[in-house]
This record gives structure tokens, C-alpha cells and sequence, in this order.
């Protein structure tokens, strides 16, 4: 019975409006540019990735920065823009 259960489980996917040409773009993990006008976007909680205690730490993979949408919470997202369904 479990492994039904678990069958019919969806993924979360991420989805964003474009702020730029209102296109829908939708993924399971955060979306880096807009499908529609290839506008890039930021990461969520952009500053405290890349700042520490310390100052400015410097990320060289700029795609760790953008998080799985199973480790993203409601508080992360910016209304009116994103929505994790």
C-alpha cells in the first residue's frame, strides 16, 4: 500500500513569473533565466548566500546558489512572482 502511495506523491515544482515579458516558467529546481526572454533572475535569499558574518564570501559555482525547491520554504519566495505548487 505504501508504494502506491508513494506512486502517486507529485514533485514540488518552482514556479516564477517573469517580471520582464509575464511569461510562466515552472522546474523542480530554482529557475536561473525566463524561457520566454531569457531575462536572468536572482536566487532566492541572494544576500545571505553570498555574505557572511565576515563580509562578502565568494561563490565560484554561481549554480549552488540556486536551491532544489524541496529545500526552499514560503517565507523564501517573493509574492506576487514565485509559488512553490
Amino acid at each position: 500500500m505504501q508504494t502506491n502511495l508513494h506512486k502517486l506523491k507529485s514533485k514540488n515544482s518552482f514556479i516564477r513569473k517573469c517580471h520582464v515579458c509575464g511569461e510562466l516558467n515552472e522546474a523542480e529546481t530554482e529557475i536561473k533565466r525566463c524561457c520566454g526572454c531569457k531575462k536572468p533572475f536572482m536566487p532566492t535569499n541572494y544576500f545571505s548566500k553570498v555574505h557572511d558574518a565576515n563580509g562578502l564570501n565568494k561563490n565560484e559555482d554561481d549554480d549552488a546558489l540556486y536551491d532544489h525547491c524541496s529545500d526552499l520554504n514560503e517565507k523564501d519566495l517573493i509574492k506576487g512572482l514565485t509559488v512553490i505548487w
